[in-house]
């Protein structure tokens, strides 16, 4: 039986957003903004504002490996725009089908677990996990990638869909035999208080969470 207490991941994670301006973040999701007037639009390392426009929403998984080797391995942190090229290297995005059709299917699990590996970081999927599970990953000093509902970073619960956005979780609670909270970076969060450290009720998360996710933890023998 696990004590009562708070458990973390054993690294100190840095957080990273998806958008050159997290203050922007609510303007991007509900009014519109035009990322190619971002003024920090050249801190996501792109060429010119259009690739960043473009590829800044579609970058969640990447921000979360991106803080991940930030914790893990510092010196080697590359800006997001490199994570894009090189997962654009391995085919890691499906924008179109076969035919030409726009899909825009996300990044590839093989992709990230490459990517993970040339930044000396240990990625390991699990197609269906439980809540529980994301604890028990944690409890074994892994970051968490958790796949949820970009609900997740706005101030009121909104019920939909799942999946479709990826968070890093970075410890929980846990009270009376069950997890209370989940600490965790939102590279997407509306609100400043839901980007880094948001402390998210485990009823919410469970409710946006996806039953999916990636354990990030440290290759060994690198350095």
């Amino acid at each position: 039986m696990l004590p009562d207490g708070v458990y973390r991941a054993p690294a100190s994670v840095p957080y990273r957003a998806q958008y050159a301006s997290p203050g922007l973040i609510h303007s991007y999701i509900h009014a519109g903004y035009d990322g190619t007037q971002d003024p920090n639009w050249h801190a996501f390392g792109a060429d010119t504002p259009a690739e960043y426009a473009f590829w800044a929403p579609r970058v969640c998984a990447l921000a979360c490996l991106q803080m991940a080797i930030a914790a893990y391995r510092p010196a080697g942190e590359p800006p997001l725009w490199q994570l894009v090229k090189e997962g654009l290297d391995l085919r890691g995005y499906t924008l179109r089908d076969a035919n030409g059709n726009w899909i825009d299917e996300g990044w590839s699990y093989p992709a990230l677990v490459a990517l993970a590996a040339r930044y000396g970081i240990h990625a390991r999927g699990q197609g269906y996990a439980s809540v529980l599970r994301v604890c028990t990953s944690i409890r074994r000093g892994a970051l968490v990638m958790a796949s949820v509902s970009p609900e997740l970073g706005e101030r009121v619960p909104q019920p939909g869909r799942y999946g479709g956005h990826f968070v890093l979780v970075l410890g929980f609670a846990w009270q009376r035999g069950a997890p209370l909270y989940f600490e965790l970076h939102n590279p997407s969060g509306r609100y400043a208080e839901l980007r880094a450290h948001a402390i998210i009720s485990a009823d919410r998360f469970r409710a946006a969470y996806a039953y999916r996710l990636i354990a990030l933890s440290p290759l060994h023998g690198t350095g």
